[in-house]
C-alpha cells in the first residue's frame, strides 16, 4: 500500500518553472558544449578516419550524460525498491513501440537521419540517444526532483510521483533543440509526443526502481521509429 502525500500548489508551480528552465538550458547548451569538447579533443587525438571521428563525437553524448548521472550522490544512483519487474511490464512495451514504428513509417522523409552511414545512424538513434537521455532525465534530473519533493506525488487522482511529471516536462522541452531542423507543426507534435513518452518512461523507471527498464524501452522505441528511414 503506497501512502499518498501530494506536493502543494506552490511546489507544483516551482516544479513547473524548474522543469522548463532545466529542459531549456539543456536544449540550448548541452549538445553545442559537447561539440566544442569534441573539436578540442581532435587537437590531441590522432584520428584520421572520418568514421572514428564521428564515433567519438556521438559517444561523447553518452559520456557527458554519464558524468551528470555520476555527479549525484551515490545513494541517489542506487536502484530503489521497485514495485514491479521489467518482465512483468514488458506487455506495456507493445503499444508504444508499435506507435513509434508507425511514426517512423509515416514521417520517414522528415526524420533527422542525414548521414550516408546507416550503421552510424543506427548507433546514434538506438544507443547513444536513449542511453544518454535516460541518464540525464530518468537519472540525473529524476534524483534532483525526487530530492526536492521527497518522493511525494503530483496529484491525488491517478497519483504519479512529482519527479515523474517534472522530468517528462524537461524531456519534452529538451526537444526544442530540433527547432531549426523541422517545421513548427512537427516540432509542436514532437513536444507533445515526447512528453507523453516521457510519462511512460518515467512510469517504468518508478515501477521498477531503476533506469534499466526505461533505457531498454527508450532504445526499442527509437529503434522502431528510425528503422523505416534506415532500411
Amino acid at each position: 500500500m503506497i501512502e499518498i502525500s501530494i506536493i502543494s500548489s506552490r511546489e507544483r508551480r516551482l516544479g513547473f518553472f524548474l522543469s522548463l528552465a532545466l529542459g531549456l538550458t539543456l536544449a540550448t547548451t548541452l549538445l553545442p558544449g559537447i561539440h566544442s569538447l569534441y573539436l578540442n579533443l581532435l587537437r590531441f587525438l590522432p584520428l584520421t578516419s572520418p568514421a572514428a571521428s564521428k564515433l567519438l563525437e556521438m559517444s561523447l553524448f553518452g559520456f557527458v550524460a554519464a558524468l551528470f548521472f555520476l555527479s549525484i550522490p551515490k545513494k541517489a544512483r542506487l536502484p530503489d525498491c521497485g514495485l514491479e519487474t521489467i518482465r512483468s511490464l514488458l506487455p506495456s512495451f507493445i503499444l508504444p513501440v508499435l506507435i513509434a514504428l508507425i511514426f517512423g513509417c509515416v514521417l520517414r522523409n522528415n526524420f533527422f537521419v542525414s548521414s550516408q552511414n546507416r550503421i552510424q545512424d543506427l548507433f546514434w538513434f538506438s544507443i547513444c540517444i536513449p542511453i544518454g537521455e535516460e541518464l540525464l532525465f530518468r537519472g540525473w534530473l529524476w534524483a534532483i526532483f525526487r530530492s526536492l519533493f521527497k518522493k511525494r506525488f503530483f496529484t491525488l487522482t491517478n497519483p504519479l510521483p512529482a519527479e515523474l511529471v517534472f522530468t517528462s516536462i524537461s524531456f519534452s522541452v529538451w526537444h526544442l533543440q530540433n527547432y531549426s531542423q523541422v517545421s513548427v507543426p512537427f516540432l509542436l507534435f514532437q513536444l507533445l509526443y515526447t512528453f507523453v513518452t516521457g510519462l511512460w518512461l518515467g512510469y517504468l523507471r518508478w515501477r521498477t526502481g531503476n533506469i534499466s527498464s526505461s533505457a531498454l524501452a527508450h532504445t526499442l522505441i527509437n529503434l522502431a521509429a528510425s528503422l523505416p528511414t534506415l532500411l
